[in-house]
């Protein structure tokens, strides 16, 4: 972990992975993501989530999970018999969550600032994960102005 200053003069805290512009978070006890109902200190970020390389985001919940059973085939993953896919998140009662090999499905809910709590959130946990240049993708619809359906 080191922390450097940019031309800019803002400083940045990083990792192997993730940058992050709050260079006293690797001062932190502990970094609760709070909407992820995860934290830095009493789950082991890096081992749960290390191996991530894409974050599939979409708004619903149902969708996200559908998503990641659909991943589960086109993975070629067997789920031990008995299991079910687990909603990493669920105790938030916020997002929906699911981890299927390198691929992390989650729900991100309507409009910019619940996507944005989300994203906050998300990059945090890439950082203390110390994931490596994971690309984000949104899943979904949008609509459009003037434009037949």
């Amino acid at each position: 972990v080191c922390s450097k200053m940019p031309r800019n003069g803002r400083r940045m805290s990083e990792r192997e992975g993730v940058t992050l512009w709050n260079p006293h978070i690797q001062d932190m006890e502990e970094d609760v993501l709070y909407h992820l109902s995860l934290g830095s200190g009493s789950h082991d970020l890096r081992q749960m989530f290390g191996d991530i390389k894409y974050v599939c985001m979409g708004g619903t919940p149902h969708r996200m999970k559908v998503f990641a059973e659909y991943m589960v085939k086109a993975l070629g993953y067997t789920l031990p018999t008995g299991t079910c896919l687990n909603d990493i998140s669920a105790k938030s009662h916020r997002y929906a969550m699911y981890k299927v090999g390198p691929v992390l499905s989650i729900s991100h809910g309507m409009g910019i600032p619940s996507a944005s709590i989300l994203l906050h959130e998300i990059i945090k946990l890439m950082y203390h994960a110390g994931v490596k240049d994971p690309i984000f993708f949104r899943i979904g619809t949008c609509g459009g102005i003037g434009l037949e359906p």
